[in-house]
């Protein structure tokens, strides 16, 4: 069974070589590739600023003339990604597709599945200071900006009913803090909470990806046949410290967490459902369920949407 993406990543001083993995003759990019590069991005793997070459490759399988045309369409997939989720196109400078991979031995039926690849190149040295210096100073103002006061500006709008101080919080030590499937919706009590599966945004976004309406449309369903039912819909972020939220690149706040939430909500409203029926928090990184992230995993899991019964 070939495994249908993978992603290795090997640096030398500053120029960092991504590699994505695809399937014999596929050149689309399946989900968990998407995956893979909005980590890239969400983690600076990959940035603005960037010198960056996308080179596509094939294994020996099939016609020279085939397998240059499936390199180029493995590289233009993953551009044609990249641009879509905030890379500047300019950063780009090569998008190549250089074919098959010659091999002393080329006799394996089934090909050699490191050679179905993309390479992306990504050379920080020639990053200008200039972007290198605003991303830093704008760190810095965030930071500043979140402590001060005690975070009460933020900590505000994030959760009303806590004070100013970020409280830490594991995330187990409810008993209402029960993970079950959308269609129980119904059957949960006041104050339980819903995991929402397969709701996806960008890095560092909050704008719903296509993916994600098909859970959201079933929210809603359940939300019109169910009028009884209030909730509160509830961001999470991963991988911050020392603010109370993590920044949104589309407005340029530290408000992801709650922009997120909203942006559920703006859709439920947006279909029917009565305003008077829904709130949106953003916890930031308040209530993680893992508290030290040391790995993607890790991240994934604090990196959420979940839905409170709230009646």
């Amino acid at each position: 069974m070939l495994t249908s993406v993978g992603l290795t990543a090997a640096a030398q001083n500053s120029i960092d070589t991504f590699r994505l993995y695809f399937d014999l003759n596929v050149a689309p990019l399946s989900k968990n590739t998407e995956k893979k590069i909005d980590l890239l991005i969400y983690n600076d793997k990959i940035i603005n600023g960037s010198s960056i070459m996308v080179i596509g490759y094939a294994d020996f399988l099939g016609s020279e003339g085939h397998n240059k045309t499936l390199s180029i369409k493995r590289a233009e997939n993953v551009r044609n990604y990249l641009v879509k989720y905030g890379i500047n196109a300019s950063d780009i400078k090569t998008c190549i597709g250089k074919g098959e991979i010659t091999r002393k031995e080329m006799t394996d039926k089934e090909g050699n599945e490191t050679d179905r690849r993309v390479d992306i190149v990504v050379n920080n040295t020639i990053r200008t200071e200039t972007v290198f210096q605003n991303k830093t100073s704008s760190n810095k103002i965030n930071n500043k900006t979140d402590r001060k006061n005690d975070n009460s500006s933020i900590a505000a709008n994030l959760n009303p009913n806590t004070n100013s101080k970020l409280k830490k919080d594991t995330g187990n030590n409810s008993a209402l803090n029960k993970k079950v499937d959308l269609k129980e919706l119904t059957s949960l009590k006041s104050g339980q909470t819903i995991l929402l599966k397969n709701v996806y945004f960008p890095p560092g976004s909050h704008i719903i990806k296509t993916e994600s309406y098909a859970t959201l449309e079933k929210l809603f369903k359940i939300l019109a046949d169910n009028p009884q039912i209030k909730i509160s819909i509830e961001g999470h972020v991963c991988c911050i410290h020392d603010v109370p939220d993590a920044l949104d690149i589309d407005t340029n706040e530290p408000l992801l967490s709650l922009n997120r939430a909203k942006a559920i909500y703006n859709y439920l409203t947006g279909q029917g459902i009565d305003e008077a029926r829904l709130q949106y928090k953003g916890y930031g990184k308040q209530k993680p369920i893992i508290q030290f992230e040391r790995s993607e995993e890790d991240a994934d899991k604090n990196r959420r949407v979940e839905v409170r019964i709230i009646d």
